[in-house]
């Protein structure tokens, strides 16, 4: 926007009376003087620009509430800030502030301050009297210390102090994601005044040693002679199914004593998708390999520790069985993942060079981020405790008995404590599920073995993943699984490992297993938006953890398959491919609908929060081209998004596509991902929540309707007419003809179907169960006692009746008297399909 083009903006806001005004992205390096004329402005957003200073005059703007400048170059505030005493909202992240004016605490009724993403190294004592804060964002600034007065603001809820180098575990202040909440402010401001304490709290030295490589290299070998090098090692010894947990301890330099958590992953194909939600960051690695095998796919391996654990270290390990060595090249696998930080060669039958091994555990795990942070003394105290405790699981009143008895009598710090063990996977503790919130996972192998039990048994893949509460009754029937079938599904759950089938009580599939080949389906090409993400290392499981997510939406409850899914939400629909290769791999996305675009971005959205919990991944996100060429070319130039985002950074409208060499609008090309309400949310916790509605909004109008689980296949059926059953010119009498129940659904089905055809009479055969699903969901909002009535009315029809061949051999009098010509009705099928779903018996 140029500069007359704002002082337009600006003048048309003053003539209109305007309260809000958007001025965010223009590059605008001051303000026009003209601003002061909008008094009556309550919200102003300047985010974006590159203003270095405020002029004083910006305080005529007495009336404002709400001010952003995020994303700007200031380096100090006008002292006459203070005078916009009505603010509410302040945003000055983003900036370059490396003090605050002490004036600001003037502003008493700021409720939210965002100061993240400067350069802050302390606060003043005075932000006390801010009494009416109820956020304060610190985030990602240079702050070691903080006032005492700090906990004097009673009205705070959410306090983020990540990304500064405060003596708190990263895993108390909160998540890493901006739009997810921060830790609890009291146990923040509690575990760092405990800090200041010298006898309040104690060291924890404790991490996780993570032993990966292919089945049989002899990682079960290598874990039991690090903690027992006399241990004798059996050559029929079984490989590892799941994982196995065990400790090793030694003493630190300063007296202390190191726990170092061993876990041995199972190697097998199988558990790799399970692996990732235990390779975390912050943990030492251990890459074994077999000199015996040439089998050992270090890409794999290594890449796979760099998506989950980041920059963690990486020991590799050569078991040489046979005293022969490893031929491996060691420079250039150096030089491709830099985080290797040294080749171990060993038998561990003799015991070769295991002492050189644990030497380097020692080494490299005790310089890991944040060992032996300091934590209240009670917290140390209850993490003790609870390893001492013998259980698998405890119920969580008995966690609170537990935490009362080593000195935590506060309920929400006591929930702090189990979310910390939590992040650091001592422990699982779901606090937020409904189920799984009453108990404390206290040994999370004996949980992820219960759910490898499901995902490795045979009858259950024989069975392409589907299985029933029966099922896992029988598998988990020994005495430590017993009576736990619905805290561990919904585990399982949580995992995004399996889902319940909507409508079948006690029904599950888990995706993993399922057939490779796709179901037969439709899909109308025209008018179809179309997005691809290619990843550089494709971790596994990201389709099967989409599915999970967006179960509800699964169409028919059946077109899902191991490598895609096609999804509906009752106003759009949209088919989801993963294409998987040695290393790379492809998402392709087609959605269409009315309502294609909003659907896209929710799609778009759950892939990039997935992409989002792995630390290093390499993804592309592309956008297909729009030119006319490209439009009806079947292989279109694509164009990268982050290419798109940087040229509207820049201001830079029009891209040209590589095939035709055309000019095309960037907006354009980026509006097929940006539902309005949410792309213009002021940050991006606000944009998530937007999503989230949105999200939530399709499944409760698509989950309001009953899921088929049809037993016909109406996928070759042909377009049934419904015809006067004639002969001679007399009607012929059908069977069910004298029952007035059947008559009653009969007619209410051709007025549906009439209603169908006349609204909607062009509609493709494609199309035509989004706008059944549409015109349902419409019927179930505005017109509910008629949508209940026709329930009951639809779900007396036979079996027979509710079969599309069957239906045209209903008489004249069962159908009455049929007014409008529905020969090549388009909704038949779907409409009997969901017919089906509604009926509480199928075979009545």
């Amino acid at each position: 926007m140029e500069h007359g083009d704002v002082l337009k903006k600006i003048r048309g806001a003053a003539e209109s009376g305007a309260t809000t005004l958007y001025l965010g992205g223009n590059r605008l390096s001051s303000l026009p003087p003209e601003i002061v004329q909008l008094s009556q402005l309550t919200e102003l957003y300047l985010s974006g620009n590159q203003l270095s200073s405020l002029p004083p005059e910006i305080v005529q703007l007495s009336q404002l509430t709400t001010l952003y400048l995020n994303g700007n170059q200031l380096s100090s505030l006008p002292p006459e800030i203070v005078q916009l005493s009505q603010l509410t909202r302040l945003d000055l992240s983003d900036n370059q502030l490396s003090s605050l004016p002490p004036e600001i605490v003037q502003l008493s009724q700021l409720t939210e301050l965002d100061l993240s993403d400067n350069q802050l190294s302390s606060l003043p004592p005075e932000i006390v009297q801010l009494s009416q804060l109820t956020t304060l964002d610190l985030s990602d600034n240079q702050l070691s210390s903080l006032p005492p007065e700090i906990g004097q603001l009673s009205q705070l809820t959410r306090l983020d102090l990540s990304g500064n180098p405060l003596p708190i575990a990263p895993e108390i202040l909160g998540p890493k994601q901006s739009y997810k909440a921060p830790g609890d402010v009291r146990t923040i401001l509690r575990v760092y005044f405990a800090t200041q304490e010298a006898d309040a709290t104690e060291p924890l030295y404790e991490a996780k040693f993570l032993i990966v490589g292919e089945g049989g290299a002899g990682k079960t070998s290598l874990a039991k002679k690090i903690q027992n090098p006399n241990y004798a090692l059996d050559p029929d010894e079984a490989s590892t199914h799941g994982i196995e947990v065990i400790q090793w301890r030694f003493p630190t330099d300063d007296g202390h004593e190191f726990r170092v958590n061993l876990w041995d992953f199972g190697g097998q194909e199988i558990y790799h998708q399970t692996h990732q939600f235990f390779l975390t960051r912050r943990a030492l690695y251990a890459l074994v390999a077999d000199d015996r095998k040439e089998n050992t796919d270090f890409p794999f391996w290594l890449s796979s520790i760099e998506l989950f654990g980041g920059d963690s270290p990486v020991l590799v390990i050569q078991n040489q069985k046979s005293d022969r060595p490893c031929n491996v090249n060691q420079q250039q696998l150096r030089g491709d993942f830099p985080y290797i930080k040294d080749f171990y060669d060993t038998n561990l039958k003799t015991g070769r060079g295991l002492d050189d091994i644990k030497a380097a555990i020692r080494y490299y795990i005790s310089k890991l981020d944040r060992i032996g942070i300091p934590l209240p003394r009670e917290w140390v105290r209850v993490r003790y405790a609870l390893e001492n405790d013998a259980r698998k699981l405890i119920d969580q009143r008995d966690y609170f008995e537990l935490c009362q008895r080593n000195g935590v009598s506060d309920r929400q710090e006591m929930l702090s404590i189990s979310a910390f063990l939590h992040e650091l996977g001592i422990c699982l503790h779901f606090q937020r599920d409904p189920i799984l919130k009453h108990l404390v996972i206290l040994r999370p192998d004996w949980a992820t073995n219960a759910v490898y039990a499901i995902t490795t048994n045979p009858d259950i893949a024989e069975n392409k993943g589907r299985f029933t509460r029966s099922d896992v009754q029988t598998i988990w029937q020994k005495s430590t699984y017993a009576n736990l079938e619905d805290e561990l599904l919904q585990l399982m759950q949580n995992f995004n490992l399996c889902y319940p089938i909507p409508g079948l009580a006690d029904r599950y599939i888990a995706p993993q297993l399922l057939d490779f080949t796709p179901p037969a389906y439709t899909w109308d090409i025209a008018h179809a938006l179309t997005l691809r993400y290619e990843y550089d290392f494709m971790p596994k499981g990201i389709i099967t953890q989409l599915i999970v997510r967006l179960y509800r939406w699964i169409e028919q409850q059946q077109l899902v398959w191991r490598s895609g899914a096609v999804f509906n939400n009752g106003r759009a629909r949209v088919e989801v491919i993963e294409t998987y290769r040695p290393y790379k791999g492809e998402l392709r996305i087609r959605v269409s609908g009315v309502h294609s675009k909003e659907l896209l971005s929710i799609i778009a959205n759950e892939i990039d929060q997935i992409n989002a919990a792995f630390e290093k991944i390499k993804v592309s996100k592309k956008i297909p081209c729009i030119c006319e060429e490209c439009q009806t070319d079947p292989s279109p130039h694509f164009f990268l998004m982050r290419t798109l985002d940087r040229y509207l950074e820049k201001r830079r409208y029009d891209i040209t596509c590589d095939k035709s060499c055309r000019d095309v609008n960037v907006r354009e090309l980026t509006a097929v991902l940006s539902p309005s309400d949410a792309r213009f949310a002021p940050d991006e916790r606000a944009q998530q929540e937007r999503f989230e509605q949105l999200k939530h909004q399709h499944v409760e109008q698509y989950t309001a309707q009953p899921m088929s689980d049809s037993k016909y296949n109406f996928n070759n059926v042909q377009n049934v007419q419904i015809v006067e059953n004639t002969s001679g010119g007399d009607a012929v009498i059908h069977k069910y003809a004298n029952d007035p129940n059947i008559k009653t659904a009969l007619d209410s089905i051709l007025e549906l179907l009439e209603h169908l055809q006349t609204q909607h009479p062009n509609t493709p055969p494609a199309e035509a169960e989004t706008v059944l699903n549409a015109e349902l969901v419409t019927l179930q909002r505005e017109q509910p006692s008629r949508w209940q009535k026709l329930q009951q009315q639809f779900r007396q029809l036979p079996k027979d009746l509710r079969n599309p061949a069957r239906l045209k051999q209903a008489s004249q009098s069962a159908l009455v008297q049929v007014t409008t010509d529905l020969t090549d009705n388009v909704f038949l099928n779907v409409l009997v399909a969901f017919l089906d779903g509604l009926s509480d018996d199928p075979e009545t």
